[in-house]
Protein backbone atom coordinates (compact mmCIF):
# COMPACT_ATOMS: atom_id res chain seq x y z
CA UNK A 1 0.00 0.00 0.00
CA UNK A 2 1.42 3.46 -0.90
CA UNK A 3 2.79 5.51 1.97
CA UNK A 4 0.20 8.29 1.69
CA UNK A 5 -2.62 5.72 1.81
CA UNK A 6 -1.21 4.18 4.98
CA UNK A 7 -0.88 7.63 6.59
CA UNK A 8 -4.52 8.35 5.71
CA UNK A 9 -5.55 5.03 7.25
CA UNK A 10 -3.59 5.74 10.44
CA UNK A 11 -5.08 9.22 10.70
CA UNK A 12 -8.59 7.75 10.49
CA UNK A 13 -7.88 5.13 13.18
CA UNK A 14 -8.08 5.67 16.95
CA UNK A 15 -4.61 6.98 17.92
CA UNK A 16 -3.76 4.09 20.26
CA UNK A 17 -4.59 1.57 17.53
CA UNK A 18 -2.67 3.63 14.96
CA UNK A 19 0.42 3.63 17.19
CA UNK A 20 0.21 -0.15 17.60
CA UNK A 21 -0.06 -0.69 13.85
CA UNK A 22 2.82 1.68 13.15
CA UNK A 23 5.36 0.26 15.61
CA UNK A 24 4.60 -3.28 14.41
CA UNK A 25 5.89 -2.43 10.93
CA UNK A 26 9.49 -2.93 9.70
CA UNK A 27 11.89 -0.17 10.75
CA UNK A 28 12.45 1.25 7.27
CA UNK A 29 8.70 1.40 6.70
CA UNK A 30 8.18 3.25 9.98
CA UNK A 31 10.85 5.77 8.98
CA UNK A 32 9.13 6.49 5.65
CA UNK A 33 5.72 6.80 7.28
CA UNK A 34 6.91 9.16 10.01
CA UNK A 35 8.57 11.34 7.39
CA UNK A 36 5.20 11.68 5.65
CA UNK A 37 3.18 12.41 8.81
CA UNK A 38 2.30 15.77 10.28
CA UNK A 39 3.06 16.58 13.89
CA UNK A 40 -0.55 16.44 15.06
CA UNK A 41 -0.91 12.78 14.08
CA UNK A 42 2.41 11.91 15.71
CA UNK A 43 1.44 13.83 18.85
CA UNK A 44 -1.92 12.07 19.14
CA UNK A 45 -0.23 8.67 18.95
CA UNK A 46 2.44 9.57 21.51
CA UNK A 47 -0.14 10.81 24.01
CA UNK A 48 -2.74 8.07 23.54
CA UNK A 49 -0.66 4.91 23.43
CA UNK A 50 0.71 2.81 26.29
CA UNK A 51 4.24 3.39 27.68
CA UNK A 52 5.84 0.45 25.80
CA UNK A 53 4.55 1.53 22.39
CA UNK A 54 5.32 5.16 23.23
CA UNK A 55 8.98 4.27 23.85
CA UNK A 56 9.07 2.28 20.63
CA UNK A 57 7.58 5.17 18.68
CA UNK A 58 9.91 7.74 20.27
CA UNK A 59 12.83 5.51 19.33
CA UNK A 60 12.18 6.47 15.69
CA UNK A 61 12.13 10.23 16.42
CA UNK A 62 15.35 11.99 17.33
CA UNK A 63 15.31 15.07 19.58
CA UNK A 64 15.59 17.49 16.66
CA UNK A 65 12.59 16.06 14.81
CA UNK A 66 10.55 15.91 18.00
CA UNK A 67 11.38 19.55 18.78
CA UNK A 68 10.43 20.63 15.25
CA UNK A 69 7.04 18.94 15.53
CA UNK A 70 6.35 20.32 19.01
CA UNK A 71 7.15 23.84 17.81
CA UNK A 72 4.39 23.61 15.18
CA UNK A 73 1.71 22.36 17.56
CA UNK A 74 -0.75 24.51 19.52
CA UNK A 75 0.49 25.02 23.09
CA UNK A 76 -2.06 22.66 24.68
CA UNK A 77 -1.15 19.82 22.31
CA UNK A 78 2.60 20.35 22.70
CA UNK A 79 2.17 20.38 26.48
CA UNK A 80 0.25 17.09 26.34
CA UNK A 81 3.17 15.46 24.52
CA UNK A 82 5.74 16.96 26.89
CA UNK A 83 3.77 15.66 29.88
CA UNK A 84 4.10 12.01 28.80
CA UNK A 85 7.72 12.06 27.63
CA UNK A 86 10.14 10.01 29.73
CA UNK A 87 12.75 12.09 31.56
CA UNK A 88 15.58 11.41 29.12
CA UNK A 89 13.47 12.61 26.18
CA UNK A 90 11.86 15.52 28.01
CA UNK A 91 15.15 17.04 29.22
CA UNK A 92 16.44 18.07 25.72
CA UNK A 93 13.06 19.61 24.89
CA UNK A 94 13.07 21.66 28.09
CA UNK A 95 16.48 23.07 27.14
CA UNK A 96 15.17 24.53 23.87
CA UNK A 97 13.59 27.92 23.24
CA UNK A 98 13.45 30.99 25.43
CA UNK A 99 12.31 31.05 29.05
CA UNK A 100 9.11 32.88 28.08
CA UNK A 101 8.14 30.08 25.68
CA UNK A 102 9.00 27.45 28.28
CA UNK A 103 6.90 29.18 30.96
CA UNK A 104 3.86 29.21 28.65
CA UNK A 105 4.37 25.56 27.74
CA UNK A 106 4.79 24.37 31.33
CA UNK A 107 1.75 26.36 32.42
CA UNK A 108 -0.32 24.19 30.07
CA UNK A 109 1.09 20.92 31.48
CA UNK A 110 -0.98 19.19 34.22
CA UNK A 111 0.24 20.18 37.68
CA UNK A 112 1.66 16.78 38.70
CA UNK A 113 3.68 16.44 35.50
CA UNK A 114 4.73 20.09 35.67
CA UNK A 115 6.48 19.39 38.98
CA UNK A 116 8.30 16.41 37.47
CA UNK A 117 9.41 18.39 34.42
CA UNK A 118 10.51 21.40 36.47
CA UNK A 119 12.74 19.09 38.53
CA UNK A 120 14.55 18.16 35.28
CA UNK A 121 15.56 21.74 34.49
CA UNK A 122 19.12 22.98 34.58
CA UNK A 123 19.48 25.31 37.64
CA UNK A 124 20.10 28.35 35.44
CA UNK A 125 17.08 27.50 33.32
CA UNK A 126 14.96 27.15 36.46
CA UNK A 127 16.09 30.60 37.62
CA UNK A 128 15.05 32.07 34.27
CA UNK A 129 11.69 30.39 34.63
CA UNK A 130 11.16 31.86 38.10
CA UNK A 131 12.04 35.30 36.71
CA UNK A 132 9.50 34.98 33.90
CA UNK A 133 6.78 33.85 36.30
CA UNK A 134 7.53 36.72 38.67
CA UNK A 135 7.44 39.28 35.86
CA UNK A 136 4.13 37.90 34.60
CA UNK A 137 2.66 38.25 38.11
CA UNK A 138 3.83 41.86 38.33
CA UNK A 139 2.42 42.71 34.91
CA UNK A 140 -0.92 41.12 35.80
CA UNK A 141 -0.99 43.19 39.01
CA UNK A 142 -0.10 46.39 37.12
CA UNK A 143 -2.98 45.74 34.73
CA UNK A 144 -5.21 45.58 37.81
CA UNK A 145 -4.33 49.23 38.52
CA UNK A 146 -5.84 50.26 35.15
CA UNK A 147 -2.46 51.57 33.99
CA UNK A 148 -1.78 51.25 30.27
CA UNK A 149 1.35 49.21 29.64
CA UNK A 150 3.81 48.73 26.81
CA UNK A 151 7.34 47.35 26.59
CA UNK A 152 10.09 49.93 26.13
CA UNK A 153 10.75 50.04 22.36
CA UNK A 154 14.01 48.51 21.13
CA UNK A 155 14.87 47.28 24.62
CA UNK A 156 15.67 43.64 25.40
CA UNK A 157 15.26 43.89 29.16
CA UNK A 158 12.25 43.72 31.48
CA UNK A 159 11.26 47.36 31.26
CA UNK A 160 7.86 48.89 30.60
CA UNK A 161 6.20 52.24 30.13
CA UNK A 162 3.09 52.70 32.27
CA UNK A 163 0.53 55.39 31.55
CA UNK A 164 -1.35 56.37 34.70
CA UNK A 165 -3.14 59.54 35.85
CA UNK A 166 -2.14 61.36 32.63
CA UNK A 167 1.52 60.70 33.39
CA UNK A 168 4.04 58.31 31.85
CA UNK A 169 6.23 56.32 34.23
CA UNK A 170 9.02 53.87 33.60
CA UNK A 171 8.67 50.48 35.29
CA UNK A 172 11.73 48.26 35.69
CA UNK A 173 11.06 44.64 36.71
CA UNK A 174 14.05 43.29 38.64
CA UNK A 175 13.78 39.69 39.85
CA UNK A 176 16.57 38.58 42.20
CA UNK A 177 17.02 34.85 42.77
CA UNK A 178 18.67 35.40 46.15
CA UNK A 179 20.09 38.21 48.23
CA UNK A 180 19.45 41.98 48.14
CA UNK A 181 18.71 44.08 45.09
CA UNK A 182 22.07 44.71 43.38
CA UNK A 183 23.18 48.30 42.86
CA UNK A 184 23.81 47.35 39.23
CA UNK A 185 20.10 46.55 38.76
CA UNK A 186 19.19 50.01 40.02
CA UNK A 187 21.79 51.69 37.81
CA UNK A 188 20.49 49.76 34.80
CA UNK A 189 16.94 50.97 35.45
CA UNK A 190 18.18 54.58 35.52
CA UNK A 191 20.08 53.97 32.28
CA UNK A 192 17.06 52.54 30.44
CA UNK A 193 14.81 55.50 31.21
CA UNK A 194 17.42 58.27 31.14
CA UNK A 195 16.64 59.25 27.57
CA UNK A 196 12.86 58.86 27.82
CA UNK A 197 10.37 61.51 28.86
CA UNK A 198 9.02 59.81 31.98
CA UNK A 199 7.72 61.44 35.15
CA UNK A 200 9.23 58.79 37.37
CA UNK A 201 10.83 55.38 37.51
CA UNK A 202 9.31 52.50 39.48
CA UNK A 203 11.62 49.57 40.22
CA UNK A 204 9.61 46.48 41.20
CA UNK A 205 11.59 43.65 42.80
CA UNK A 206 11.10 40.55 44.91
CA UNK A 207 14.17 41.53 46.96
CA UNK A 208 14.30 43.89 49.92
CA UNK A 209 13.83 47.51 48.76
CA UNK A 210 16.68 50.02 48.95
CA UNK A 211 16.69 53.74 49.53
CA UNK A 212 17.37 55.78 46.42
CA UNK A 213 18.90 59.25 46.32
CA UNK A 214 16.69 62.11 45.15
CA UNK A 215 16.95 62.64 41.42
CA UNK A 216 15.20 63.72 38.27
CA UNK A 217 13.06 61.92 37.32
CA UNK A 218 12.18 60.65 40.80
CA UNK A 219 12.58 56.92 41.36
CA UNK A 220 11.02 54.49 43.79
CA UNK A 221 11.80 50.87 44.68
CA UNK A 222 8.91 48.63 45.71
CA UNK A 223 9.30 45.12 47.07
CA UNK A 224 6.39 43.08 45.68
CA UNK A 225 5.54 39.39 45.94
CA UNK A 226 2.99 37.31 44.08
CA UNK A 227 0.78 37.25 47.19
CA UNK A 228 0.60 41.05 47.37
CA UNK A 229 -2.35 42.92 45.91
CA UNK A 230 -2.17 45.41 43.07
CA UNK A 231 -2.82 48.30 45.47
CA UNK A 232 0.87 48.30 46.43
CA UNK A 233 1.84 49.05 42.84
CA UNK A 234 -1.08 51.43 42.29
CA UNK A 235 -0.05 53.57 45.26
CA UNK A 236 3.55 53.64 44.00
CA UNK A 237 2.38 54.91 40.60
CA UNK A 238 0.27 57.57 42.30
CA UNK A 239 3.32 58.79 44.24
CA UNK A 240 5.42 59.02 41.10
CA UNK A 241 2.67 60.59 38.97
CA UNK A 242 1.92 63.20 41.63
Amino acid sequence: MPTDHVVTMLRASPPQRAAGVLVAMPKDRITRLLAAMDGRLIARMIVATDPARRLALLGHLDDTRLAAELALLPTVEAAAVLAVLPDDRARPQLARGGPEQLAILLEAVPKAQRARLTALLDPLRETELRRVRYEKSVIDALRGTAASLQWVPDDHGSNLLAGAFHRLCGVALRYVDSGPLPALAVADAYRVFAGLQVHGVLIVTNAEPVELPAGDPPALVVSWGSGDNDGVLGRALVRLAG
